[in-house]
């Protein structure tokens, strides 16, 4: 992007100067804009334009236009009127008469796209010139082509309300510049709705970015902004590093936000690095850490003594920033207003902690088997709720790592007691939601070195006050890389980091086999003196997949017949029994690597697909099939399920 010296873009007030007790604004300050590529101009005196002669009554005349031939040539004099060659013509730039003639172009025919676009870059940036630009888009750069011109060839740009302006060069720039529009004029809905129907790009990004930024829904500018480090625009860069920090700062992520906001102090925005250096400021004293506050502050107050914000907070101490619960920002009535979160009473909570417990015991009961499983949960459950009383008493409590290892294999019901246990934790005030964020080995790691940390940060953030749950943990490091896993120890390393960061705001369970989980906490020190606590859970036996299908069919309104329940047992006994035969892999039960639980489910669906084939089949009318007809699985239907699932599976026996 090249440069534009004259353009200056105002920033909307900044949401992270609101104060504990205090209410002030901050002063304006000018932001810097995004240079563009100026458009190259010939060399030599400009010569007359023939088309400029041609049409100059309609300009002076103030006529109407009827013909579409006019409003094309007055289309052609606005571009050459900005000094760009045209038909081998050119003319000396004169912006009133560039104005003037994509003026009346668009006055003459309001679908002419182009026409609003070289309003914009002469500087009309009016709220309805940007509508048509967005209403009439279908058309965008058809009189760039039919004229042979460069899409860079006039430079319009719109201003995206935070440090930049942007040059609108396709229609997801027009659309991006319309919900900047709205943004501004606080038709938050509106804007939302644009961008919903916008193709995702870097500028879509950080005009969405932007919207919750100004409606302060921060844990949703981290998540839209979380690939802005890898965008190759420095100067978007900054700007996100802004937001992202401020959210961060906002949601007492300080690590984080110190980070980001440190990125943004070697931007190339002089204005955003400012603002960085004043909410790093603000981390700083939020951490008790004054002296390194006020020395920023101070700094600040030496080269710009007008940022408002800057001086009161150097001025009064207690000017602190008012920190986020992330829940409220979900539980607000109106959407895009801070002030709509309810006002809970104390006792309301308590009655929902109360509700989540009762729902988590509810859960863990109606899971088939798992006693061994059960019994370490109540115990989990046990020395929490102890621990919390000890502490209430003023009685001396060892600090313990609530984190989990859930080993065993898959479809024993692992990802169920995550969230059973997180109900728990969350009922017992361990941490504030019972949100469950699932992840695996894609969702931490990067595509090049250095972006893995960003990625496995923005993840982390996502479960904060929650459970973060990373089934098969052991893929995070991979073995017979040259050189190792360079990426997966970056994901690890940034992992412990956050733990201990933010061990009062984050539970993290990891999942897999014994085996390969111990290798998992071997490969760095710190994993293994984090994850305790294991529960392991066990292979199903016949009779609890049999007891599992019938829950599963019962819940699905379909009911399982004794001889196909006795078929199902007696197809699980084997698969239990006998370990897979493959000699390049540690030895399995086959029913472990046919999925438990899993597996069943398989075998109740197909068994449902066998029983609708049999029913529409014959020569019965389906209308008038009976309810029992219609759920009945029988042992032929069962039969042919097993045959079908089990042939797909080709275990390794």
């Amino acid at each position: 992007m090249g440069s534009n010296d004259d353009a200056e873009v105002m920033a909307p007030p900044n949401p992270i100067v609101e104060f504990a007790n205090i209410d002030y604004d901050v002063s304006t300050v000018e932001r810097q804009t995004m240079p563009t590529q100026a458009p190259m101009s010939r060399s030599g005196r400009p010569a007359p334009s023939r088309k400029l002669a041609a049409v100059a009554a309609h300009l002076s005349y103030g006529g109407t236009v009827v013909d579409p031939r006019q409003t094309r040539q007055l289309f052609d004099i606005g571009v050459l009127s900005l000094g760009v060659p045209l038909d081998d013509q050119e003319a000396a730039p004169d912006a009133k008469q560039a104005l003037l003639a994509f003026t009346r172009a668009s006055e003459a025919e309001p679908d002419m796209c182009d026409a609003w676009l070289g309003r914009i870059a002469c500087g009309d940036r009016d709220g309805a010139v940007i509508f048509n630009l967005f209403r009439s888009r279908s058309n965008f750069h058809l009189e760039f082509r039919r004229n042979g011109l460069h899409p860079t060839a006039i430079d319009a740009r719109f201003a995206t309300g935070y440090y930049i302006d942007y040059p609108i060069l396709s229609r997801t720039d027009v659309e991006a510049a319309y919900a900047a529009s709205l943004i501004a004029d606080q038709d938050y809905t509106a804007a939302d709705e644009v961008l919903n129907g916008a193709q995702r790009t870097p500028i879509t990004d950080y005009v969405r970015g932007l919207l919750h930024f100004v409606t302060q829904r921060w844990p949703d500018v981290m998540k839209t902004l979380s690939g802005s480090g890898e965008w190759t625009d420095e100067y978007m860069r900054a700007g996100a590093d802004v937001m992202v920090g401020t959210a961060c700062a906002r949601t007492g992520l300080f690590g984080e936000a110190i980070r980001r906001l440190s990125q943004a102090e070697e931007g190339p925005i002089p204005a955003a690095a400012t603002m960085a250096r004043h909410v790093r400021g603000l981390c700083l004293r939020a951490d008790d850490k004054e002296d390194e506050a006020r020395a920023i502050f101070e700094e600040i107050y030496s080269r710009d003594p007008g940022f408002e914000a800057n001086a009161k907070a150097l001025q009064d101490p207690r000017l602190r920033l008012i920190i986020t619960d992330p829940a409220d920002v979900e539980r607000r009535t109106d959407r895009w207003d801070p002030d709509s979160v309810p006002k809970e009473a104390a006792d309301e909570q308590s009655s929902d902690q109360v509700a989540l417990l009762t729902q988590a015991q509810a859960e863990l009961d109606r899971q088939v088997g798992l006693g061994s499983v059960k019994t370490q949960v109540a115990k989990l459950k046990s020395a929490a709720q102890l621990a919390k009383v000890r502490a209430d008493k003023g009685l001396a409590t060892t600090a313990r790592s609530q984190h989990l290892v859930f080993t065993g294999p898959p479809g024993t019901g692992k990802t169920t007691i995550a969230r059973v246990v997180a109900k728990i934790y969350c009922g017992l005030g361990l941490i504030k939601s019972d949100k469950l964020v699932e992840a695996s080995r894609r969702d931490f790691v990067g595509q090049h070195l250095g972006a893995t940390a960003p990625k496995t940060s923005a993840l982390i953030d996502s479960a904060l006050d929650g459970v973060l749950f990373i089934d098969e943990a052991y893929t995070l490091i991979q073995d017979g890389l040259s050189g190792g896993d360079a990426f997966g120890r970056e994901a690890v390393d940034t992992l412990l980091a956050r733990m201990e960061a933010d061990r009062d705001r984050l539970i993290v369970i990891i999942a897999g086999y014994d085996g390969e989980i111990d290798r998992f906490l071997a490969t760095n020190e710190g994993l293994a003196s984090r994850f305790a606590r294991r529960i392991g859970f066990e292979s199903y036996s016949p009779a609890e997949l049999a007891q599992i299908a019938e829950v599963l069919a019962d819940g699905r309104d379909s009911l399982l017949t004794p001889e196909a329940v006795a078929l199902l047992h007696d197809a699980c006994g084997p698969l239990f029994e006998r370990t897979s035969n493959d000699p390049t892999a540690p030895r399995q039960r086959l029913i472990d690597l046919a999925g438990n639980g899993r597996f069943v489910r398989n075998v109740v669906e197909a068994a449902e697909e066998e029983r609708e084939f049999r029913l529409s089949s014959g020569d019965v009318d389906i209308a008038e099939l009976s309810t029992e007809d219609l759920t009945t699985i029988t042992a032929e239907d069962m039969q042919a399920a097993l045959s079908s699932v089990l042939s797909g599976l080709r275990l390794p026996v």
